[in-house]
């Protein structure tokens, strides 16, 4: 066989669909570990290039790959599929690989689903990727975790330097790249997540190694801006402070934005992210009836202080002037029009800048996902599907359950509705300095408009509502 060369991607959730948020740390890192193998090896995040089917394929008949790896996820598997079957013809022998979420949660039932997939494995692979090209003995590989992270090779970011990710919940940030600082959640326990079945323990990088990767970041590659993208850091905790100190001792002034939990944030802990020159923050208040929110498995309170705990957590990051997305969950087993409301009021009176709003998803291996199997309400082949009358777990179809989402986005983040917001945020983007930042959002404020008013933020017909 000639030269070993490999193609790593990261599928589209829909062919020409741009989505520019999250690089694909998974397929950067293991193509690090190939390359540093001295193996030839390119990478394409199909999700922020845009390409249609056509000019996909045509870039397939135009190379040589020996192997071709996809990350597969399990809402978009169909297109993962796609990728595979379009290798197998335009070359037959290319070895084809899978991972990825879908792979770790389906096991070696995955080679049920794509009969040409040549290799899959679940778990974490940037240790073992180079024998599973080099040296394949299986064609199913159970990793399971790299239990010391630090010997993971940091993300090539090379690869898709030349793509811009640059937004954040609809706000322009200008350049930026992904990071992680764990692996795994630290809380595990939220019902509607399928981070439990996954098995992800909770493991950390050093503070030391966390900031080697920054200061190549800002200062090699030259990005302007940072999503640090872990599930649940622990704000309070002397781990993220010293990381936080070591950032500001050596002077590594780069914005960053990361995902919070409001039980983890304090007035010190915002203090001290404010002074590192955090943006902002996206926090998860899923719901605001107690009843849910116990449910859902969301904190350690009380439920019935849940509410008092939003309204704490979004006030002190206001004063810190740190700007703050708000995730909510609509319409979850059995809630009623009365719940929901209440977190729409909710939404309403806290001082959040952006609000993103979800109907319900019974997710594969999520705790609520394995209940409704367990009632006979829904099958163990529906990976991902909306709420809906028909399972009988709620009285809303899902059609129904949209409308009420983006009814609770539209409460805080419609410019007609809510003008006083933008005024919030652009007071925050002055006293950050975020010069950049402001003109370029009073640009696109004509299509955030259009959005508001026209566009469907859901990408969803009826027949793919329950797959």
């Amino acid at each position: 066989m000639c030269e070993k060369s490999v193609l790593l991607i990261f599928p589209a959730s829909k062919w020409e669909l741009k989505d520019t948020f999250c690089q694909p740390l998974g397929i950067l890192t293991l193509g690090a570990a190939l390359k540093q193998a001295g193996i030839k090896v390119s990478i394409i995040d199909l999700s922020a290039e845009g390409w249609s089917k056509r000019k996909f394929h045509n870039y397939l008949k135009n190379g040589y790959f020996s192997h071709i790896g996809v990350t597969v996820l399990s809402p978009f598997r169909e297109i993962g599929y796609e990728i595979i079957d379009m290798a197998k013809k335009v070359s037959p022998e290319i070895i084809t690989i899978v991972g990825g979420p879908h792979a770790s949660l389906r096991g070696e039932k995955i080679l049920a689903e794509c009969q040409n997939i040549d290799i899959a494995f679940s778990g974490e692979a940037e240790l073992d990727i180079v024998d599973i090209i080099n040296n394949p003995l299986k064609r199913f590989y159970d990793l399971g975790v790299v239990e010391d992270i630090d010997k993971c090779p940091i993300p090539d970011r090379s690869f898709i330097r030349h793509l811009k990710y640059t937004t954040f919940s609809g706000i322009w940030v200008g350049d930026s790249t992904s990071m992680k600082w764990i692996r795994g959640c630290q809380w595990r326990k939220c019902t509607f997540c399928s981070r439990s079945e996954l098995t992800i323990s909770h493991r950390r990088r050093t503070p030391e190694k966390i900031i080697e990767e920054i200061a190549i970041i800002q200062n090699e590659l030259k990005y302007k801006n940072l999503f640090v993208v872990d599930d649940s850091l622990m704000f309070k905790s002397k781990y993220v402070k010293t990381i936080l100190e070591m950032k500001i001792k050596e002077g590594l002034d780069i914005p960053f934005w990361a995902l919070a939990r409001a039980d983890h944030l304090d007035d010190e802990s915002l203090g001290l992210l404010r002074k590192a020159n955090c943006s902002g923050l996206e926090i998860g208040i899923e719901a605001a009836a107690p009843r849910v929110i116990e449910m859902y498995k969301k904190t350690d309170l009380k439920p019935t202080l849940w509410k008092q705990k939003l309204e704490s957590t979004f006030e002190l990051a206001d004063k810190h002037n740190i700007l703050t997305i708000g995730t909510v969950i609509v319409g979850g087993p059995y809630e009623t029009k009365n719940e929901i409301q209440q977190t729409t009021d909710l939404c309403k009176n806290l001082k959040v800048d952006v609000i993103q709003a979800f109907p319900f998803l019974y997710i594969i291996g999520s705790e609520l996902w394995k209940q409704a199997i367990e009632q006979g309400q829904i099958s163990s082949e529906q990976y991902f599907t909306y709420n809906d009358k028909k399972f009988a777990t709620t009285e809303f179809t899902t059609e129904e359950l949209i409308k009420m989402a983006m009814e609770t986005e539209h409460t805080v983040n419609s410019p007609l509705k809510n003008p006083s917001r933008y005024i919030r945020i652009v007071k925050k983007f002055i006293r950050q300095r975020k010069w950049s930042m402001i003109g370029n959002n009073f640009i696109r404020l004509p299509l955030i408009i259009k959005n508001f008013l026209f566009e469907h933020p859901y990408e969803v017909i009826p027949d793919e509502y329950h797959q």
